[in-house]
């Protein structure tokens, strides 16, 4: 292996078109450093770079969509996953596929690792599948359901959550020989912060956190009927929405019991891994990481295709619930801590053995041996 290949960097694309995205791409990136400090690498949202406000006008029209209107989007996702010329459209971003080429070509990276399915299809375009100067990894972010978007492109290497998921996309024309079950890039902080928890009893009520999410229509009323639930101890928190923390924070000034309304949290490992049970939408990345933490979700909106399987994988393994009205989520956080919090005491062992905290190193050993590089 030459000095010179040793050095080359690791280009890391990704997507703001849901956390899980954004949640990958940054988690490998520090799993990489982690195990080789010398090597550079770059975590780029090439789609974002490229369209600028045309891009953030597609990101409302996207959150607009699975809030407001999760039939429809379920229709289109359905589509994207059937239509076999979607891919070949992907020629339409020349915008984007100019700077991936310029980027490409300053940098000069050993492996490309994606955690968004278009950018396959962007280099297909540029590089064709064979004789490429790098060799590409793709990270998938979902679990079970997967759109055909994120195998229909070439790729020397695809990391996946779990093993159903590697069993779907074997099914779907995948060669297993290039599929890794490495579990979700989550944090690696998790694997120090699991195990630290006390199990609710006596003078040590329940923790709940109820993780809002931005444009939700129905988070206020969520919040109310949690805090409606006697024996307790209640947090909300809604990222960087600040008119939906004010909503929020409005329905606790009327609650009888105190409760902590936070908006973006800088330590969401911990208090993930320090909460009981966790009231959330079931995105990858949040699905993935309260799994990694060992503590059971209730998943209060699950959008239509790409996250009904993480919705499955969380119910098969009895790590949670679904319940996506205000009535049913407070009942379903009743039952959990009820009769000696028996039901809550089984979700917590059963994700004690699905979560991968490691999946982040995992991820990062696969890319580094995929490029022949040295694993430190």
């Amino acid at each position: 292996m030459s000095s010179e290949k040793s050095k080359r960097p690791i280009l890391i694309l990704t997507s703001a078109f849901g956390e899980g995205h954004n949640a990958a791409a940054r988690n490998l990136a520090k799993a990489l450093h982690q195990l080789d400090p010398e090597r550079p690498v770059e975590v780029r949202d090439l789609f974002a770079e490229a369209y600028g406000g045309l891009y953030k006008v597609a990101q409302k029209a996207y959150f607009l969509f699975i809030n407001h209107f999760p039939g429809l989007w379920g229709a289109f996702y359905s589509y994207l996953d059937r239509d076999k010329n979607a891919p070949r459209r992907i020629a339409v971003y020349k915008r984007g596929a100019r700077l991936l080429a310029h980027t490409i070509q300053t940098m000069r990276p050993a492996v490309i690792a994606s955690t968004y399915p278009a950018y396959n299809h962007l280099l297909d375009h540029l590089h064709g599948r064979v004789n490429r100067p790098f060799k590409t990894v793709t990270v998938v972010t979902d679990s079970i359901t997967i759109n055909s978007l994120w195998h229909s492109g070439h790729s020397d290497l695809y990391l996946v959550p779990n093993e159903v998921t590697a069993q779907v996309m074997n099914e779907a024309g995948v060669d297993r020989g290039s599929i890794r079950v490495t579990g979700f890039p989550v944090p690696p902080l998790f694997e120090q912060l699991r195990g630290h928890r006390e199990s609710p009893g006596p003078g040590r009520p329940p923790k709940v956190l109820y993780l809002a999410n931005p444009g939700q229509k129905n988070a206020t009323r969520i919040l109310r009927h949690l805090g409606e639930i006697e024996g307790i101890e209640l947090s909300a928190a809604c990222g960087r929405d600040e008119d939906l923390r004010k909503e929020l924070q409005k329905v606790a000034d009327t609650l009888e019991k105190p409760i902590r309304v936070e908006g973006w949290m800088s330590d969401l490992p911990e208090r993930l891994a320090s909460s009981h049970l966790i009231v959330s939408k079931a995105g990858g990345a949040t699905v993935q990481e309260c799994l990694a933490a060992a503590t059971p979700l209730v998943m209060s909106q699950v959008i239509p295709g790409q996250e009904e399987g993480n919705a499955e994988l969380l119910t098969k393994a009895d790590c949670g619930c679904t319940a996506t009205s205000p009535q049913t989520i407070a009942a379903a956080v009743r039952h959990a801590f009820s009769h000696g919090a028996n039901v809550w005491k089984t979700w917590e062992a059963n994700a004690w053995k699905t979560g991968t905290p490691d999946g982040a190193r995992n991820s990062a050993k696969e890319v580094l041996r995929k490029a022949g590089l040295q694993v430190g």
